[in-house]
């Protein structure tokens, strides 16, 4: 069985559970550092001073809560003021990282001595603990199928070897902007046993290798998502700014009616660092779209990119001015109907 974390979309980026007891000032403080954590992929963001400052005056960020009856004890779910929490960052010079986000495909391997096999088990410790530490992050998580078309392609050995030629191939059916290659053994540190991830991927034609150490599965998995969330947020997450305000085309194609117009200058308009959206441009099955930005081209292209409802469109005529008086076109899309 697949699971997916919604893959692509993360939905309640801003909004946490956390456990009740301790008094109002802690459990929403502990809920303002979770968001934080999640949109700036930073675990150690408390360590700012600035940052630090508004944890112990946490109530203005919150925008709505509830009391959950849950088996280890009541938990507080909060919902955070979304642009309360970017602002914050932003004035601090800290890259938000929005709810668009790379599905991550992770082949994970247990070696047991020189005995290796992947963990295909979904309900496997490691496997529950992966996917509760990717939910905390707001990281979307592939399960390989681990099915005869993925066994005839890639073996537990290529995984821990790193071969990329195979894993890349294997991978290719889940379309996974990120893949990861992990490992899981034991080792023995100080007289005391612990388990031990490695995990590789690529990021520009590099290799990236890392690697953490835990007594527990649940310690593991979330050291190593940590790790994880802020190499991708470094990569992906956009710093905005009070100072610029770019004013950038982009050109959505397959549309086929006022409805699907509309929903797409709402998807628009949910891009981090996008203030207004206004269609400058209409023909049959096409519209034009003026975005203000406080994010750089760059960084709406990666947005643009993670969004399953557009396809990038790789044209010789992407940036060219329909007349004279037209903008460059940053970049054309074909709107894919849910």
């Amino acid at each position: 069985m697949m699971f997916s974390a919604n893959a692509g979309q993360v939905d309640n980026l801003y909004q946490v559970s956390v456990p009740a007891d301790g008094g109002v000032d802690k459990w929403q403080s502990l809920a303002l550092h979770q968001v934080l954590v999640r949109v700036s992929g930073k675990s150690d963001i408390n360590n700012i001073e600035a940052i630090d400052i508004e944890l112990k005056n946490p109530s203005s960020y919150i925008k709505q809560f509830e009391v959950i009856s849950h088996v280890d004890g009541n938990q507080m779910r909060v919902l955070l003021d979304a642009v309360r929490v970017n602002q914050l960052l932003q004035q601090n010079n800290i890259a938000v990282w929005g709810s668009l986000r790379p599905d991550i495909l992770v082949w994970l391997v247990m070696q047991n001595g020189i005995e290796r096999e992947f963990l295909r088990q979904t309900d496997a410790t490691f496997n529950i603990a992966l996917r509760q530490a990717f939910t905390g992050a707001a990281l979307p998580i592939l399960h390989p199928l681990y099915d005869i078309e993925d066994l005839l392609q890639l073996s537990p050995t290529d995984v821990w070897a790193g071969f990329w030629q195979q894993i890349i191939q294997a991978s290719g059916r889940y379309n996974a902007d990120e893949v990861i290659a992990a490992t899981i053994d034991q080792i023995t540190i100080d007289e005391k046993l612990l388990w031990r991830l490695s995990w590789q991927r690529q990021q520009d034609n590099r290799v990236l290798r890392n690697e953490v150490t835990a007594e527990d599965e649940t310690s593991l998995m979330q050291q190593f998502t940590l790790i994880l969330a802020k190499q991708l947020a470094e990569q992906y997450a956009s710093v905005m700014t009070t100072e610029t305000f770019a004013e950038l085309i982009i050109e959505v194609q397959q549309l086929a009616d006022i409805s699907d117009i509309v929903h797409v200058q709402r998807l628009l308009q949910q891009i981090v660092g996008i203030s207004q959206v206004s269609i400058t441009r209409y023909e049959t099955n096409m519209a034009q779209y003026r975005l203000t930005s406080q994010v750089s081209a760059d960084a709406l292209m990666n947005a643009l990119r993670f969004n399953p409802r557009f396809k990038m469109l790789d044209r010789e005529d992407v940036g060219f001015a329909v007349d004279v008086t037209s903008q460059p076109v940053l970049a054309t899309l074909n709107y894919q109907r849910p």
